[in-house]
């Protein structure tokens, strides 16, 4: 990683960053990669934080007029506040809103929903953002997700999953008519809630399949 971020003190060519291993990368590794991402055009990036707090800091690198996926997993109750602060202060220093492809906020658990972070960080990272398939794994309640729908930008999004575990035919209901001026949207993911059949045959009605 020394010999890599020398040789790319002048840019680089790298389109992809994965980082999905185990353990701890250690100081002078994220100081190394930090600076890497900082002078590459990534168009997606990739992380599992596993139970490492400093790869939190790779992400302050991040370039977003080029960034168009952006997939985070984290385990739930660790980074999710210190994580969104960083993509806030990020997107919200861009002078233009910035339009990504894919933005995903999951569990590194699949049925382990992430911690809301603090404040209104969530909000006004999608408020500062337009986005086409955005995927959130975080515990909110219906409230806060009618909040969030209120402030987003949903002129380009094609695909939207939500955790909505335990939510009714009438909190469904409640998030269908959040979501009336998502013309472009197609797909609605709202996992483990009790959708009832007349809802889907609705949304599907309207080219959105309901899941």
């Amino acid at each position: 990683m020394d010999a890599l971020a020398k040789e790319t003190k002048g840019g680089s060519g790298f389109k992809v960053l994965v980082i999905r291993r185990d353990g701890q990368l250690g100081n002078s590794f994220i100081n190394n990669l930090s600076s890497i991402v900082a002078r590459s055009e990534l168009h997606e990036i990739w992380m599992w934080m596993r139970e490492d707090s400093g790869r939190v800091h790779i992400l302050e690198s991040i370039q977003w007029k080029h960034l168009r996926e952006l997939d985070i997993r984290l385990k739930a109750g660790t980074f999710e506040t210190s994580v969104m602060r960083i993509l806030v202060d990020g997107v919200t220093k861009m002078s233009e809103k910035v339009e990504l492809d894919i933005f995903s906020f999951l569990s590194e658990a699949q049925d382990n929903p992430l911690t809301l972070p603090e404040g209104d960080l969530l909000q006004t990272f999608v408020a500062s953002t337009s986005i086409e398939r955005l995927l959130l794994q975080v515990n909110m309640t219906l409230e806060q997700i009618l909040s969030l729908l209120r402030s987003a930008d949903v002129t380009r999004m094609y695909s939207l999953t939500l955790w909505a575990k335990g939510f009714d035919s009438v909190k469904v209901d409640a998030i269908l008519d959040g979501l009336q001026h998502a013309k472009k949207l197609r797909r609605l993911v709202l996992r483990q809630s009790n959708i009832a059949e007349e809802q889907r045959s609705r949304m599907e009605a309207k080219g959105v399949s309901l899941i």
